[in-house]
């Protein structure tokens, strides 16, 4: 057995990677971050961080150099059929996934070592785990970290299988628009769509820098008509799709190209290993229209940290050991909301069945009128299945 390279190996430098590796190296133990490659490729997903994920990167003195390259966010407001219906205090910040990642690797503690490599093979024996580079060289730690999304065939070499549990489960369109008759008139718009023709759960505009920013998350099919069409003309289709939405932001038009990210809703099945724990988008995906995806790999983080103190504690590396982490009642309810959410927006935002009709109309008419909220209760356990 090769002599211990760390305690712990992080495989991903991408945000779970990354603040794993931060939050670890903070608790004393000697960490390694490794990474296929030197910076983060140009990638379209994450391009909004919410308060509960700030309050990580602020915990881990990750968030302030983060900010020259993010456009900050203290109001949301919400729009429907050509209105704002409702403003909310907020702490966001907009920032394109290569700059997060980027920066953050840029300011790990310095107690972080990285290191430049395609981890090919991953074997141990209960102890202590080898990891295999491309290059030949062979590393180890008493426990490796997944953290490497939903590429490459590392979990398959581990003996887990991917279940899809929904193909497609949303596209998301990512496009920079400019004002052209008046400034925009908020730092961050949500608008929902008024009916369910076009499945587009709602379109968002926020500030990253000085560019006005806008994802479009809708439940069609990457190859669908709809979506290639809304390539060659995203002015025209927005028109057509949400017509009262230049009575919220004024006459804008769309500059640039659009880019297009396509994610299965999955989750990671098959007998745990030896040695090797799975987080964020490595185990189980999320839809990226909920915003959860970066939440539940900061609760994965959290929940990791917690765990690691007494895993290391006792000798060994087993999988019921490491179980401790999967069946985290913490990490259980996230992994659960993240998948019933999912499930949620897709039947709102397109379901044809009478039970989703009137889950829309009731979400509309709260949307209008000011229902209290009881009533909405009551209504929507009515329009439920018996």
């Amino acid at each position: 057995m090769p002599e211990v390279s760390a305690d712990i190996i992080v495989v991903g430098a991408g945000v779970a990677g990354a603040t794993t590796a931060a939050v670890l190296s903070r608790q004393g133990w000697r960490v390694l971050l490794l990474d296929a490659r030197s910076d983060c490729a140009p990638v379209f997903k994450a391009e909004k961080i919410l308060h509960d994920e700030l309050v990580l990167l602020r915990e881990c003195r990750l968030l302030e150099p983060l900010l020259p390259y993010a456009g900050l966010i203290s109001e949301l407001c919400e729009a429907y059929d050509g209105r704002i219906f409702r403003r909310n205090r907020v702490e966001q910040i907009g920032i394109t996934y290569p700059d997060l990642v980027n920066t953050l690797r840029a300011n790990l503690p310095p107690e972080v070592e990285t290191g430049i490599g395609r981890v090919t093979h991953i074997a141990g024996d209960g102890n202590n785990q080898c990891v295999e580079l491309d290059d030949g060289d062979v590393l180890t730690a008493r426990l490796v970290v997944l953290a490497c999304g939903i590429g490459g065939s590392l979990p398959a070499s581990l003996g887990l299988r991917r279940h899809v549990i929904q193909k497609e489960q949303c596209v998301t369109l990512g496009f920079n628009v400019v004002a052209t008759s008046r400034p925009f008139p908020f730092e961050t718009v949500t608008y929902f769509p008024s009916d369910a023709a076009d499945c587009i759960d709602y379109l968002t505009l926020f500030k990253i820098r000085d560019t006005m920013r806008a994802n479009l998350f809708t439940f069609r099919s990457g190859n669908h008509p709809w979506i290639r069409e809304f390539h060659k003309t995203p002015r025209l289709s927005l028109e057509r799709a949400l017509p009262k939405l230049t009575r919220v932001t004024g006459e804008f038009g769309v500059v640039g190209k659009v880019d297009c990210g396509r994610m299965d809703l999955y989750r990671m099945e098959g007998a745990m290993p030896d040695g090797v724990v799975l987080v964020g988008d490595a185990l189980q995906s999320a839809c990226p229209s909920s915003g959860l995806g970066l939440k539940k790999a900061f609760t994965d983080v959290r929940v990791l940290a917690e765990c690691v103190p007494a895993w290391f504690s006792t000798p060994g590396m087993s999988a019921a050991k490491l179980s401790a982490f999967y069946d985290h009642p913490r990490k259980r309810a996230m992994d659960a909301y993240v998948l019933r959410d999912a499930h949620d927006r897709r039947s709102l935002a397109c379901d044809p069945s009478p039970r989703w009709r009137i889950r829309r109309a009731l979400l509309h008419l709260r949307w209008n009128l000011p229902l209290p909220k009881f009533a909405v209760r009551v209504a929507r356990r009515l329009s439920r299945k018996p």
